[in-house]
């Protein structure tokens, strides 16, 4: 009877001691796939950045400076607004620029397909083969990592 008991204890500290070196491990594990998954992201994001700031022709420095001045000049706007009227207006104003810009990119785009009618020569392409490769890489690894 004493063995036993002490057999069942014996079991009971083993069985213990397995579940919870294994709930520790699936809490680091958790913890290592939150910190793989952030930076899979941010590597993701810091490629979005080149790839914009690469399609403007500019260099990233120079494209974070104009886009840190678009958004402070956003924030100012916003911040003159003295009531809800004029924030929606302000709104509508930014709205407006940035389908002014995408039209404008829409027309490079369509001048360009005219341009392969009059067989004139395309301009060159800004984002290169291996930047491209990277994005997908990255794709990749952020699905993956953030299940």
């Amino acid at each position: 009877m004493r063995g036993q008991l002490i057999g069942i204890v014996i079991t009971l500290a083993v069985m213990s001691a397995t579940t919870h070196g294994f709930m520790q491990w699936r809490a680091a594990e958790s913890v290592r796939r939150d910190a793989v998954c952030k930076a899979a992201q941010q590597h993701m994001e810091t490629l979005g950045i080149r790839t914009r700031a690469m399609a403007a022709g500019l260099s990233v420095d120079a494209y974070a400076e104009a886009e840190k001045a678009q958004v402070g000049k956003l924030v100012s706007a916003l911040d003159t607004a003295k009531n809800d009227a004029e924030i929606e207006a302000v709104i509508d104003a930014h709205a407006a620029e940035l389908q002014a810009q995408d039209a404008a990119t829409d027309a490079v785009l369509e001048n360009q397909r005219s341009q392969q009618f009059l067989e004139q020569t395309l301009k060159k392409q800004r984002i290169t083969a291996d930047i491209k490769q990277e994005i997908e890489r990255a794709e990749k690894a952020v699905a993956e990592a953030c299940l």
